[in-house]
């Protein structure tokens, strides 16, 4: 059994992560869609906000809720699944304003908090929200214990390392001591800047002040102050997403293509993987480029004979050309992916061709798991 099909049969979460422009969306896509022919019920959750992913099941858009590709759209493309496929798209700000509901001890507090300037700026624009929500959303969908099998495809893969630090960066932030260390009598003074006993609070926060302003100052110190005995809930959230990567139930597939960045950024991540005890299960080495037997040995000079002769001479020599160019390529690719293999073992590899054409609906994903599988 090659690696992904032993990832199947065994797996029920898989975090797909690689460089962008690999097709890691559209292999996420076609592993869950194979999952579902062989009778799981499998989701697919993309961090992409480009329609890909909708428009190759069918679907004329995604949400925060999984949806389910209907019967319908299989047997338009000639597809006879014994299982389910389920898609969504994440939206970072429904998933944070689900987070704080869920934390809150009261409804007044989820109000605040909600209707706060600051936290509306910052819900789904600061660096890491998307992935700490991402990884948010993983464990909800694995908790509620709806899918056999959860398939998740996550940002660039220098971001993927932030995927994974994620939960900790983000509960560091929202407790960071040195940060509340300046808001906190500002928030207990009430605003009044000259009562804060602490000078150095005092001095930073009036520099704050002048660069943006009070009300802006108020929102965030309103935020912190409101967040007060949520902290224990975030960080036991944090704790439990990271025990959940980490489990036999997960295993990150890193998708590659032969291209020199795309094999940089596919060895510092399952570098990476190793180190942070995550179970690695697959290489992904996508639109590889074939090869055709042994390199057409001709000289320069029968070459510039060929393109001046009669008959089919010239477009012969033109082919010659044609097959040199593409023998670089490939030359070019192996040499990438020599290097590769010193890192990561190539019985986890698994290729697959460069097709035609991009996979843009049900039977290119279909076409995309079938090599998935026979790679």
């Amino acid at each position: 059994m090659n690696p992904i099909g032993e990832i199947l049969s065994s797996k029920e979460i898989i975090v797909c992560a690689g460089s962008g422009g690999v097709g890691k969306t559209t292999t996420s896509a076609a592993i869950a869609l194979r999952a579902a022919m062989e009778g799981k019920k499998a989701a697919v959750l993309t961090i992409d906000p480009a329609k890909r992913l909708a428009s190759s099941l069918g679907l004329k858009e995604l949400s925060n809720e999984p949806r389910k590709v209907s019967v319908r759209k299989f047997t338009a493309a000639g597809i006879e699944p014994k299982g389910e496929l389920w898609a969504m798209m994440l939206d970072t700000k429904s998933t944070f304003d689900s987070i704080v509901e869920r934390y809150a001890s009261t409804e007044e507090q989820v109000e605040k908090i909600l209707n706060n300037r600051f936290y509306r700026n910052i819900s789904g624009t600061l660096s890491g929200t998307q992935e700490y929500m991402a990884m948010e959303k993983l464990y909800e969908l694995y908790a509620d214990g709806d899918y056999d099998l959860i398939v998740i495809d996550t940002p660039p893969t220098r971001n993927a390392l932030d995927f994974l630090d994620a939960p900790n960066r983000m509960t560091d932030f929202l407790d960071s001591k040195v940060l509340k260390w300046f808001l906190i009598p500002y928030m207990k003074a009430g605003g009044g800047l000259f009562k804060v006993a602490n000078v150095a609070a005092s001095t930073f926060l009036r520099l704050v002040k002048k660069i943006v302003g009070a009300e802006v100052l108020d929102d965030t110190a309103e935020f912190f102050a409101n967040l007060e005995g949520m902290y224990d809930g975030f960080k036991q959230r944090a704790r439990d997403v990271a025990h959940l990567l980490q489990s036999d139930a997960t295993t990150f597939i890193v998708v590659t293509s032969p291209a020199e960045e795309s094999v940089d950024e596919a060895t510092f991540f399952a570098t990476r993987l190793n180190g942070s005890g995550l179970h690695f299960g697959a290489l992904v080495v996508n639109r590889v480029h074939p090869r055709w037997g042994d390199e057409i040995e001709v000289r320069d000079r029968q070459l510039a004979r060929l393109q001046q002769s009669d008959g089919d001479g010239p477009l012969l020599a033109k082919l010659i050309f044609n097959e040199r160019a593409f023998r670089k390529v490939t030359t070019l690719e192996d040499r990438n992916l020599n290097s590769l293999a010193r890192k990561v073992p190539r019985h986890r590899w698994v290729r697959v061709p460069y097709l035609e054409q991009e996979a843009v609906d049900l039977s290119g994903l279909v076409l995309i798991g079938d090599q998935l599988i026979a790679g």
